[in-house]
């Protein structure tokens, strides 16, 4: 009798598909009351936004779906909805393993994700076992390999931060380092001459963690220089370089900031801005890294963040990058 049930629901929800995409649909047009959440989370597909891309998929299968029940009942149109629908759900679970991988949800994604999951469950029986399989095998490495997504924290939406090399870059490098760390300091020129090989490659941030008395005065310096210089790769490097140098001698920030104006390297001391740099984005940067020592290279590569610490593990973390 259960059994009977079941499949009655089952022939219900095949004649009334086009739900499912309509309700997905739905979702991601009145997404807008979950901006705040959704915001963190960013995503591409080949350079195609996932909202736009999520809109027009929903969009094309509602068609497709009121077509093939209203004017248009072929067997092979059902069959195509079919296999487009368990392609995209192999790509649904590579979006969902990367929310849960970064611990950032977005409600309107995943909302929409489950009606077009329902919708999988439901068509994919008209297909044979092994073309599923096989169609959501091809789908999630097809999406692992053309997934650009990346969490961008609550407080990254309104303070800039520095970022130096490709704005453009899929990768993501971020050298986390204390200008008091004797290790940093040994390697901070062989760190520079890697990272010219890959600054037109990637995206390159330098996240100063306060290890030692006078190191959250050497960031704020540092910051000083950005909102003069903005991204200037070459200025950023002259600049760490001369913190670098003053913290063998521990000198004070106001001796740092005379030296920088001697070598007219510009700045602006707006000491509460770089606070907000500092509060806002470098702690949860670290905390989201799990950062405990200097030095630390965090890449950063669709979903995936990989932490490397030492200089030497970092030098060849970044030659092998640099490599054609």
């Amino acid at each position: 009798m259960s059994g009977n049930r079941h499949s009655t629901l089952f022939a219900k929800l095949h004649d009334r598909v086009w739900i499912f995409p309509a309700l997905s649909l739905l979702t991601l047009v009145i997404g807008q009351i979950c901006q705040e959440e959704c915001a963190v989370l960013r995503g591409d597909i080949l350079g195609l936004d996932l909202n736009v891309l999520g809109i027009f998929l929903y969009s094309l299968l509602f068609i497709s779906a009121v077509l093939y029940r209203k004017f248009y009942p072929r067997d092979w149109l059902l069959k195509l909805i079919a296999v487009v629908v368990s392609a995209g759900a192999g790509a649904e679970i590579i979006l969902v393993k990367f929310q849960v991988q970064n611990n950032v949800y977005c409600p309107k994604c995943l909302i929409s994700g489950f009606f077009f999951m329902a919708m999988f469950f439901v068509v994919a029986r008209d297909l044979r076992k092994w073309v599923v399989v096989v169609l959501l095998a091809s789908g999630a490495f097809i999406a692992s390999i053309t997934f650009n997504g990346s969490v961008t924290p609550s407080y990254a939406q309104e303070i800039r931060y520095p970022g130096f090399g490709s704005e453009k870059a899929r990768t993501e490098i971020i050298l986390y380092s204390d200008y008091f760390c004797s290790a940093c300091s040994k390697a901070d020129d062989q760190f520079n001459a890697a990272l010219r090989k890959v600054k037109d490659r990637a995206k390159i941030r330098f996240v100063d963690v306060p290890l030692h008395a006078g190191s959250l005065e050497y960031a704020e310096v540092f910051l000083y220089v950005w909102f003069e210089a903005g991204n200037n790769f070459e200025t950023a490097i002259k600049t760490r370089e001369t913190l670098f140098e003053a913290a063998k001698t521990k000198t004070d920030q106001f001796e740092v900031i005379r030296i920088l104006a001697s070598k007219g390297i510009p700045f602006n001391a707006d000491k509460k801005k770089a606070q907000e740099v500092l509060r806002g984005v470098y702690n949860p940067l670290m905390k989201m890294d799990g950062i405990r020592a200097t030095p630390t290279l965090v890449v950063v590569q669709g979903g995936n963040r990989k932490a490397v610490v030492g200089a030497a593990e970092i030098l060849a973390a970044l030659s092998k990058m640099s490599s054609p």
